[in-house]
């Protein structure tokens, strides 16, 4: 496998770093009821990063899996409260499914930012929690989804349903979303009740598992960019903080913890780039990103807890960042399947 990054990538980083570094406020939304950083948004918009991966036909970038997950990352390291990989997999999901016309009338808003989606994927209960039905040319959903991870300001869900025995994705601005107390603020969480709600059938008719795979290699991203923020602001901390009329990062205890740390964001990083590279090159991405999911997810709760304890007393403040990180990776460990429900998936999948 040959996988290295060019000047575009590097620059498409420093892009996203900057445009978290000037319009990321994720305190905001523990101060207020918003449910998104509405100006990191409009400046990921406007950079033309909502659409990177969807073809210019459509007013997307033409990029891929790569470029995506580098957003991604940059957002998790900035606590970005933005659904970026939630509204990535619905665009990719119309883009994929969806006819010439459906694709121009859904994606140019979803693009420009207009418009919000959320999307569901998971077990097979979701399968069941939505009933369509005929309504003359259009369908109508009836139900209750408990939880969408990071949805709670989606204006538009992607969402699928059982037709005559087959899963059929449908598209509706019709739910009523009610935003869920969650650990993590900055993804809020959202229920979904649908009472007769107009939606639109996707004109593909085939399996859909590349929505589902996106978004795990997306969140695992999140997670590593999580994970490398809070090793960067620990080992800073541990420059500046003396004890004993020596840095505390001097002392061979703390050198361990460190180290362990950067293992741990190193080996996030790898997972979530061979994700990335096997959605590209369509190779086995099943595998990869259930690998991704489950080592990004776990070593960012664990890289987050060990920053709260290397910075003492202070890592336990409502004024330290640190807890923002902690609440994304715990968040994002549990979102979409547990480690050791995507430890099981690479395990089934080796003895399949």
């Amino acid at each position: 496998m040959k996988f290295a990054f060019t000047a575009e990538h590097d620059a498409l980083r420093t892009l996203v770093a900057d445009l978290c570094r000037d319009q990321s406020r994720p305190r905001a939304l523990y101060d207020t009821d918003s449910r998104i950083d509405r100006g990191l948004w409009n400046a990921l918009s406007a950079a033309g990063l909502l659409g990177v991966g969807l073809p210019e036909a459509y007013e997307g970038g033409g990029a891929g899996p790569v470029e995506q997950v580098l957003i991604a990352e940059g957002l998790g390291r900035a606590v970005g409260a933005v659904p970026f990989s939630e509204h990535t997999a619905a665009t990719e999901t119309i883009a994929l499914l969806g006819s010439d016309e459906q694709r121009k009338r859904f994606l140019t808003p979803l693009v420009r930012g207009e418009k919000v989606a959320g999307i569901v994927v998971g077990d097979g209960h979701h399968l069941t929690a939505v009933h369509p039905r005929r309504d003359g040319a259009r369908w109508r959903l009836d139900g209750r989804i408990p939880l969408i991870p990071n949805a709670s300001a989606a204006t538009m869900l992607v969402l699928p349903a059982l037709v005559d025995g087959r899963i059929c994705w449908f598209v509706t601005e019709a739910a009523h979303v009610e935003g869920l107390a969650t650990v993590d603020r900055t993804r809020p969480a959202a229920a979904a009740e649908l009472v007769g709600a107009d939606a639109e059938l996707l004109a593909g008719d085939r399996p859909n598992s590349r929505s589902g795979q996106l978004l795990l290699a997306l969140a695992a991203a999140e997670a590593a960019g999580a994970a490398a923020a809070a090793l960067d602001m620990t080992s800073g901390y541990t420059v500046e903080r003396h004890q004993f009329g020596l840095p505390i990062g001097t002392f061979q205890a703390v050198k361990h913890r460190l180290a362990d740390m950067l293992v741990d964001v190193e080996n996030s990083r790898s997972a979530v780039y061979g994700a990335a590279w096997a959605l590209a090159e369509a190779a086995d991405a099943d595998r990869a990103v259930a690998l991704a999911q489950a080592v990004a997810t776990d070593h960012a709760v664990t890289v987050a807890g060990d920053a709260v304890q290397l910075h003492g007393g202070i890592g336990v403040t409502w004024e330290c960042d640190l807890h923002l990180y902690l609440r994304r990776a715990k968040a994002l460990q549990q979102s979409y399947g547990s480690p050791s429900l995507h430890r099981r998936r690479i395990a089934a999948n080796l003895l399949d």
